[in-house]
């Protein structure tokens, strides 16, 4: 039984820090030597060695039934972020600093004996062509003040390309690097990361064709 819960570790915190990035350059990991691990449902999850981190570098490619601004709405949803981001326990937005960029601060669910994590993500959301939606993120460890018996996760980059092919059909690349800090082994992480970006993308795909975003419109995208 101790085993199985050290092996639900790195799955819930992989996942959970899906918008949290910090300071290495993840574009840098779009030429990775990348391997195939599951293509299932109309997702793939690859793996990739990375340079900066003793961590496999995690990328999923799907395409998603929605608009850009459908996607947006959901992932500008942080609330609802336990409903389908594998792991998140709470998450709430901490500052609100342009339609396009906000921080927000999430909790993350680690089974016992292990500490539960949080982190603190600085997001920005930019649309250079109505061709191509990017989603970055930092890390901003230090914004909201660390709780007792919680580990701060500090260093994550992830990145989002988001390429309409129809009106109302996008394919989407996702690229994060994480280090879930604290006493959670490379090697063990390294073999539970593909289930649970998995998951939450086949979440995603469910929940943003709720009708709470179907009519979502924002100024920041042209569609």
């Amino acid at each position: 039984m101790q085993i199985l819960v050290k092996h639900m570790i790195p799955l819930k915190i992989t996942v959970a820090i899906l918008l949290c990035g910090l300071s290495w350059n993840i574009s840098a990991q779009t030429q990775a030597d990348w391997h195939l691990k599951r293509d299932e449902d109309g997702i793939k999850v690859f793996t990739a060695d990375d340079n900066n981190s003793d961590f496999k570098c995690i990328k999923v490619e799907c395409t998603v039934k929605a608009t850009q601004s459908q996607l947006i709405a959901l992932l500008m949803d942080i609330n609802r972020q336990p409903d389908w981001v594998y792991g998140s326990k709470s998450a709430e937005v901490v500052k609100a600093i342009k339609a396009n960029e906000f921080i927000f601060h999430s909790e993350v669910d680690v089974p016992w004996p292990c500490a539960d994590r949080d982190y603190v993500a600085h997001i920005t959301i930019n649309q250079p062509s109505p061709q191509l939606l990017t989603i970055d993120s930092h890390s901003e460890p230090d914004m909201v003040p660390a709780k007792d018996g919680i580990v701060r996760v500090k260093k994550s980059a992830a990145h989002w390309d988001v390429t309409p092919l129809s009106k109302d059909l996008l394919k989407i690349v996702y690229i994060v690097s994480f280090d879930p800090s604290g006493s959670v082994p490379a090697w063990l992480t390294n073999l539970f990361v593909t289930k649970g970006p998995f998951l939450t993308f086949q979440k995603l795909k469910e929940n943003v064709g709720l009708s709470a975003y179907q009519n979502a419109h924002f100024d920041f995208i042209k569609e």
